[in-house]
């Protein structure tokens, strides 16, 4: 197999969802490539770039899938359905995630403009509900926060039962959105 840029981000990225964020080192990269790790500076500059790279795909990826499954949805049914697969994509890719969060805190210009296409997905779905549009950012950190804070609370009981724990962020984002509605319809 040849080595391309490609290939090292997909295999650390297969080693992160495997022993996590802290599991991935250049020298372990290249021991699952079968080559010497200087050769891993062919593609990228160094752990913290390789890791950045990892979010920014793992973004993409999460991205994507998201807008996927609001297709042909609006309101409060796109909006769930965005978070189930935001949710799908944590328990898919545990290490990936942690990558994710590293990267906002560590992250460059090219996180920031990925972050926010996942910020304007919400911000239209938000827009969807016919929400009073100068309450809209109060409304997207809620449902930010709502998704981030409760995935990740929930993920050691998702990979035991991944459908009670859907069931129940079903059930969550619809109380939320019912107080959003409350009081800021």
């Amino acid at each position: 197999m040849k080595v391309t840029k490609a290939v090292v981000i997909d295999t650390a990225s297969q080693i992160a969802d495997e022993n996590g964020l802290h599991g991935v080192s250049l020298k372990i990269v290249a021991e699952r490539l079968n080559i010497k790790t200087p050769s891993l500076y062919n593609h990228i500059e160094n752990l913290d770039d390789l890791l950045r790279e990892i979010a920014h795909q793992g973004m993409c990826c999460m991205n994507k899938r998201m807008e996927q499954s609001a297709i042909g949805k609006s309101g409060e049914l796109a909006i769930k359905a965005v978070g189930i697969e935001y949710l799908n994509f944590m328990i898919e890719h545990p290490g990936v995630y942690e990558t994710i969060q590293w990267a906002t805190w560590n992250g460059s210009a090219e996180t920031f403009g990925i972050f926010g296409n996942y910020l304007m997905l919400l911000r239209k779905l938000i827009l969807s509900c016919q929400l009073r549009e100068e309450h809209i950012d109060e409304v997207l950190n809620i449902l930010t926060g709502i998704l981030h804070g409760y995935t990740t609370l929930q993920l050691r009981y998702a990979f035991d039962n991944p459908d009670q724990v859907r069931a129940n962020l079903s059930n969550a984002l619809d109380v939320v959105l019912s107080g959003v509605y409350q009081k800021y319809q």
